[in-house]
Parts: structure tokens; sequence; C-alpha cells
């Protein structure tokens, strides 16, 4: 099976010497640079890392929960270690890669399934069970001579019990429909791309090879892992009772990049309401209106 993650046989060798990773993709090695093993590859793993910079300024400047702090300084790992796997093929920037992204898919998933919590834990033990199993996990990664299936196997576990605790939370009645969306975006970017390139590429390489899929499901999974990441701060600042709304950083005017805005306390102008009782705002400013004008009769 490891046959199909090294097709064709490439015999490139720039600066980091013979590769020692266990897999070795599709793109043609040091063909672009000769510092750099597969390039498309490698830059197209540093726009994650730039999204968990914006995640965790953000969370400081609201006032996030702090594991979403942690939450994105392990997606923001997936990036460095995707760029020094892919950069170098050496089998340290192989582990630097897969391990974050196994602690960073079971970061979200703690997120998504403490979503409701209140002043304790929804699940007693679960910050226990995955401290408890990422050890574990490492542990037997290290240890077999065959991780890379072992790795690939434990991460597809993770994403599909991430998936299903998100369906759990779209099927909840309560849940608004913008709600909805970020669920469909994120769960659509990252299968999707997982399906339409990572799949395709192994399968394909020998015929597929100038299209560099890999390199494209890197940016669907990024995208997908940061509205993973957004749904999760709207859903659990929305049950802190926070008030949390959905806006844009601007380019020349135009949206470019989203972010959950906190309203402060000192804000003046009327904040919306992101849980559809908008409704009763506008009954009340009637009323308020219609006693007021009753007063200077």
């Amino acid at each position: 099976m490891m046959e199909l993650f090294h097709r064709p046989v490439d015999p490139g060798v720039g600066y980091w010497g013979e590769r020692t990773s266990a897999v070795d993709w599709c793109e043609q090695n040091y063909i672009w640079s000769y510092y750099i093993a597969e390039f498309f590859n490698t830059i197209s793993s540093l726009p994650i890392l730039f999204f968990a910079l914006h995640g965790i300024y953000n969370s400081y400047k609201y006032g996030y929960e702090k594991r979403f702090i942690i939450v994105n300084l392990l997606v923001g790992l997936v990036g460095i270690g995707s760029a020094g796997f892919h950069g170098t093929l050496l089998y340290t920037g192989q582990i630097l890669d897969e391990l974050p992204m196994v602690y960073a898919s079971l970061s979200i998933l703690y997120a998504v399934m403490e979503i409701e919590a209140k002043e304790k834990p929804t699940y007693k033990n679960l910050g226990r069970i995955i401290l408890a199993y990422s050890i574990l996990f490492t542990g037997v990664y290290l240890y077999l001579p065959s991780f890379f299936i072992f790795f690939l196997l434990g991460y597809i576990i993770s994403i599909l019990t991430l998936i299903y605790m998100c369906s759990k939370i779209y099927r909840n009645p309560s849940t608004f429909p913008h709600q909805r969306v970020f669920i469909v975006l994120a769960v659509g970017f990252y299968v999707g791309g997982w399906l339409v390139f990572w799949i395709p590429e192994i399968a394909f390489c020998d015929s597929i090879q100038s299209l560099n899929f890999h390199a494209w499901w890197h940016v669907t999974s990024t995208f997908g892992a940061f509205v993973m990441v957004l749904f999760a701060v709207f859903q659990r600042e929305q049950h802190r009772g926070r008030n949390p709304q959905l806006n844009y950083n601007t380019l020349l005017g135009l949206p470019i990049l989203p972010y959950i805005h906190i309203p402060s306390s000192n804000d003046k102008k009327d904040i919306p309401d992101n849980n559809n009782h908008s409704t009763t705002s506008v009954i009340n400013k009637v009323l308020r209106k219609k006693n007021s004008l009753s007063n200077a009769r």
C-alpha cells in the first residue's frame, strides 16, 4: 500500500539530501528550487499559519476562551510542519507535520463537544481522555514501522468523529441557518477537497502530476479548518451570552477575511442580535416610541 504514496519514482535530490520520509507525494522534487523539495506543496502549506495567527490575535483582542488560543496554536503548527515536511521530505519533517494534524483535530473536537458547557465541562473527563489518547497515539506512532498508515487511520477517525458531532449540532432545531452554513462550508471544503484532490492524486499520479492536486488539497483543507474554528468560536461565544457577530476585515472596501466580533459594553450603536430575536427588538422599539408619543400628549 505504501507504494501508492511515492509514485512515480523520483530520484530528485537537492539541498536537504535524499528523502528519508515514508511518503513522497506526487509533485516532482526540486524542480522549482534547489532548497525546496516540493515547491507548490510547501508554499500552499503556509496560508493556514496566517489564519491561525489571525485567530490568536482575535482571541486576545475579543477575549475568546483560552481553548481557542490552543486550537489556533495547534492549527498553526500544522502549517509549519507541513511546510517543513514538503520542503525537505525528511523523516523529522513528516513527524512535525502529521502529529500536529492529529493534535489540532482533537483540539477542535474538544471545542465542538464542549460548546454548550456552562460552569463545568459537559463531558467531565473529555479533556483527560483526549490528552491520554494523544500521548498513547504519539508513542505508538513513533514505535510502529508502518507509522504513516497508523497516522492516516487515526486522523480519519478523529475527523469523522468531528463531522458526526457537527452533524448533531446541524440537526438540532435550535441551530440557526447561518450556523448551519458554517458547518456545511467547513465540512464541504475539507471533505470535498479530500475527495476531489487528495484521492485522485494518489490514484492517478502518473497522468495528473502537473496539476499539483495535493497543493490544492492544502488550499481547501485550510479554508475548511478556518471555517470550522470560526463556527466553534461563534457557537461557544453565543452560549456564553456574549452576542458574537460575524464581521470582516476589508481590503479596498471589499470584505475578505471574516472573524468573530464581540461587541464591547461601550458600543453606542445598536447591535444586531444573532439569536434571531430581532423581531422582539423591533417590537420593543415600537412600544417605546408609542409610549413616548402618549406622554407627549
